[in-house]
């Protein structure tokens, strides 16, 4: 059914009723006089609607929909019809009441709850959901109300705001994630963030060291209590929350290899211990005799440090630690990263980009792309492929060259230079005079 109403009220003070259309005298009378005088001259008062009966539910209660926003009554037909066909098929979504803000509360507490997403990757969630998201004109709208133009808008808005890209994409997934999370759970129809356009990122090659320059940083770190952490980091490739979450249980001496199984991240609520995010991450790493080197002789150092802490030592039984036994804080290993880089007078570069110079070290010495990838932990050789292209064109350079050296020759190839020159300078004179 059509209908058509507006906000009027009567002189007590009670709304006037719908005017349907194909109202009764009983049902005109019932209305709004501005709205009745309209409809007869084609004025504009109030606002079309539609109305639809969906049934019965299980307990025998009436189904029905109202939805009276539109400005046109050919624009509430076009809805009704819409809404008809999509009941029929079985897809009809209710008009949801519920804001975008408050979904974003109830999808992160039940993702909390369901303990499916890692403290650190909730807490980015809330920042983001906090400081962008919800204080936009996209998280004041109803979940059923959101259009792609909306979410279109939201990204542009923060690109206004000079966000980053890779920001902006972080920000995105999040509102992605969320309409997904309503679509699953039949509250809206489609998600209308799905497949926007994004900004792109631009690919920042990543500079290594010289092998010198690693030397060097590794020579001065050597003076500090956790140089091993150091030399361990460049000669394996671990990220930094492996890292500091790695136990000596984990560690064979013996077979020269370690195995990560756990991480140690920074959340709002203090460090926590996780598995690696993916299979890839859960890993074996060989190691080489200068790695096994530096964690015998910080084995020794870190017993001494035991023994003098005695029954106050904990019992972790973490690799690196402070001298009282307890697990290194992540952010601590990255300012004593910087603060030892900076007395190197070395160029600027992140603890991560000793994760980059393991892998550039292994490219330069000719390994596979599959080992370097595998090594490091990543989920495909794609993602290493992408992060390490320009390195990887110089090893399959040296790999072509020392394949070619493989096949024997009678006679060395020569370059003609003057008798090519020769050739071009005829075909030039020839084309000339035709």
């Amino acid at each position: 059914m059509i209908y058509s109403r507006c906000a009027c009220k009567r002189a007590d003070g009670k709304p006037y009723g719908n005017l349907p259309e194909h109202a009764t005298a009983e049902q005109i009378a019932r209305a709004c006089p501005a709205l009745v005088s309209a409809r007869e001259s084609g004025a504009k008062h109030g606002k079309w609607g539609y109305y639809l009966s969906r049934g019965f539910d299980a307990a025998g209660k009436r189904l029905q929909t109202r939805v009276a926003t539109f400005d046109t009554k050919r624009a509430a037909q076009s809805a009704l019809a819409k809404a008809k066909t999509q009941h029929d098929a079985g897809d009809f979504v209710e008009t949801s009441r519920v804001r975008f803000a408050d979904w974003l509360d109830e999808w992160l507490t039940g993702r909390e709850q369901r303990g499916d997403i890692k403290p650190s990757t909730l807490d980015n969630y809330r920042r983001y959901v906090t400081n962008d998201i919800k204080p936009s004109a996209l998280g004041r709208l109803r979940l059923t109300d959101i259009k792609r133009l909306h979410v279109r808008a939201f990204i542009d808005s923060l690109i206004a705001d000079g966000r980053g890209a890779v920001t902006v994409r972080r920000i995105v997934a999040v509102v992605q994630g969320a309409l997904t999370a309503a679509l699953r759970d039949d509250i809206i129809a489609t998600n209308p963030a799905r497949g926007v356009r994004l900004p792109n990122v631009d690919a920042h090659e990543f500079e290594p060291w010289t092998p010198q320059q690693v030397g060097a940083f590794l020579d001065h770190a050597s003076q500090h209590r956790l140089g091993a952490l150091f030399e361990v980091a460049v000669l394996t490739g671990l990220r930094r929350a492996e890292l500091v979450g790695l136990r000596w249980v984990d560690v064979d001496l013996a077979r020269r290899e370690l195995s990560v199984r756990s991480t140690r991240v920074e959340t709002s609520t203090g460090v926590v211990e996780n598995a690696p995010k993916t299979s890839a991450g859960r890993r074996v790493v060989q190691l080489d005799d200068a790695a096994v080197g530096a964690l015998v002789a910080w084995q020794i150092a870190q017993s001494g440090e035991r023994a003098q802490w005695d029954a106050a030592w904990p019992g972790g039984g973490y690799v690196f630690t402070y001298e009282n036994g307890e697990p290194l804080r992540p952010q601590y290993v990255t300012r004593l990263f910087d603060s030892l880089r900076a007395a190197a007078d070395l160029p600027e570069m992140t603890l991560h980009g000793l994760r980059h110079m393991h892998a550039s070290l292994l490219l330069a010495s000719g390994a596979d792309i599959a080992l370097v990838s595998k090594r490091l932990g990543h989920s495909s050789i794609s993602i290493t492929s992408d992060i390490y292209t320009h390195l990887i064109g110089d090893a399959a350079r040296r790999a072509a060259e020392s394949a070619s050296a493989l096949v024997p020759r009678a006679t060395a190839q020569r370059v003609h230079n003057s008798g090519a020159a020769a050739e071009t300078t005829e075909a030039r004179n020839l084309a000339i005079s035709a």
